[in-house]
């Protein structure tokens, strides 16, 4: 991963026009045509994207000539790990990320804007994701913290353990105070993706930073459930990080998991897909050899036939 910065705040961005539709419920449906992913490359710290080549969720085409489709304003270094949220009712739609640089930060609050999540105690907020919980009537935003003594303003001393933390908002600019959301005593854990099946069901996918692989864990009781290890072991037996999860369009019940391949080698891959059939029981590696490389840390969404075309005409 990158290095902490002095402040723990999260990059937004608020509506994205081409979206303005409605976007299909999460699960296979008969109107969706494609897959829209937005990620960053290691090259540059901006927001990209790739549309896929009709419902093919292993094919996609570069958008934008390959050139960022948004870029943070003066004032920042750049923007990593970015995360597409939408309202319940799909009538606006946020990109959060991790903010690189907060000093002397001059973001037009009309586009774009940083919003302090944890305390000064924390040495970063990595990854950040939001999921809309119906219970709560709010979103859960939750992202990867270590914690450091009060007068250890520099962050040079002992840390807590990686851990998830989580906070409440309505509107992506104020959040309740942060509450640990995940902590395993003993075990660091960064990049945690949560995934929903059905009312009150979700998947979640969750990094081991002593192991350095992503694990799968499956809770029937909602966000605050009780979350079950699914299997013996890890979903990849590679150096990974970055779990990115989703629907397939056509195939009911397969989950798709690409996880970003680092540092294990000479290979440079950035996202590695794979899916499954059986709930995350089983993995089955996907076919590469249409799938473009360095792709780093992002999201896939669902498109319908206007979205997929509205997409196109601005960016192909």
């Amino acid at each position: 991963m990158y290095n902490p910065v002095p402040f723990a705040a999260l990059w937004v961005y608020s509506h994205l026009v081409f979206l303005a539709r409605a976007l299909p419920s999460p699960r296979q449906s008969d109107d969706l045509v494609g897959y829209f992913f937005v990620h960053f490359y290691d090259r540059e710290a901006s927001i990209f994207a790739h549309l896929s080549n009709g419902n093919n969720p292993l094919s996609y085409q570069t958008l934008n000539s390959d050139n960022a489709i948004l870029v943070p304003t003066s004032g920042t270094g750049g923007v990593r790990d970015p995360f597409l949220v939408s309202s319940p009712d799909k009538s606006k739609f946020w990109i959060i990320g991790t903010d690189l640089l907060i000093d002397n930060t001059n973001w037009d609050a009309a586009t774009d804007w940083l919003a302090e999540v944890v305390g000064e105690t924390a040495g970063m907020a990595w990854a950040p994701e939001a999921i809309w919980d119906a219970d709560a009537e709010k979103y859960l935003v939750y992202w990867s913290s270590r914690f450091y003594d009060a007068d250890d303003t520099a962050h040079t001393g002992t840390a807590t353990e990686d851990r998830i933390v989580s906070a409440y908002t309505s509107d992506f600019r104020t959040f309740t105070e942060a509450m640990d959301y995940i902590v395993i005593p003993g075990t660091p854990i960064i990049d945690l993706t949560i995934l929903p099946l059905s009312d009150g069901e979700y998947i979640r996918f969750i990094k081991n930073e002593t192991v350095l692989r992503v694990w799968a864990e499956h809770s029937n009781g909602g966000l605050f459930g009780t979350w079950t290890k699914i299997g013996d072991g890890y979903v990849n037996p590679y150096v990974t990080e970055g779990p990115l999860a989703f629907h397939d369009n056509e195939v009911e019940g397969r989950i798709h998991l690409w996880l970003d391949e680092y540092g294990t080698d000479t290979r440079v891959y950035g996202y590695v897909p794979q899916y499954t059939d059986d709930g995350g029981v089983t993995w089955v590696n996907g076919d590469r050899s249409n799938f473009p490389a360095l792709m780093k840390h992002g999201v896939v969404v669902p498109v319908n036939q206007t979205q997929y075309d509205a997409i196109e005409a601005k960016w192909v």
